[in-house]
């Protein structure tokens, strides 16, 4: 299997905000080198959109500190916060990890459930819930300075080797250019 070492762009954050100067995330993904890159491509896109929810569900969580929360129920929201950035963090990558859609999934209901003991309210009135609007609908996969393009396969790029470790880059295709 391939290993591909993915790494996507800040998105465009306001300069009042502490994570404007992140330099973005980073995740481990594996597959097949015969793999069609509109597959590979789709399948970043879906775990990039997952870690990207779940940063940004625990980043406005941090900042909705409620007062009136009791302190071992704001105890449990903020174990459960830790585990869910340290799962998703770009530090998995320099233990070789790789991050579960599953995994993922279960780390967000898991917030909402907290959150929702927690807090007294519901995923929704706190704005919590996913946007109906994939960001990573429409992206870009990008190896050696070369766009790959989605109708080849991996191989084309890479070569039939299955024990290749590449760094691709993610990026957003802008429907101007």
């Amino acid at each position: 299997m391939v290993v591909l070492h993915v790494k996507s762009a800040a998105p465009a954050a306001s300069p009042s905000s502490p994570e404007a100067a992140d330099e973005g995330t980073a995740f481990l993904y594996e597959c097949a080198a015969s793999a069609s890159v509109a597959d590979v491509a789709a399948a970043i896109g879906a775990l990039a959109g997952l870690q990207a929810r779940l940063l940004s569900l625990c980043r406005r969580l941090r900042e909705k500190r409620c007062a009136d929360a009791g302190a071992a129920a704001a105890a449990e929201l903020e174990r459960a916060l830790d585990e869910a950035e340290a799962y998703a963090s770009k530090e998995q990558v320099q233990h070789n990890r790789f991050l579960s859609p599953r995994a993922l999934r279960e780390h967000i209901k898991n917030i909402e459930k907290k959150c929702g003991t927690t807090l007294q309210e519901s995923p929704e009135a706190l704005g919590l819930q996913e946007s109906s609007s994939d960001k990573h609908e429409r992206i870009k996969l990008w190896w050696a300075g070369k766009d790959l393009a989605m109708d080849h396969k991996l191989s084309d790029y890479i070569g039939v080797n299955d024990k290749t470790k590449i760094v691709i880059k993610l990026t957003r295709a802008c429907d101007e250019c």
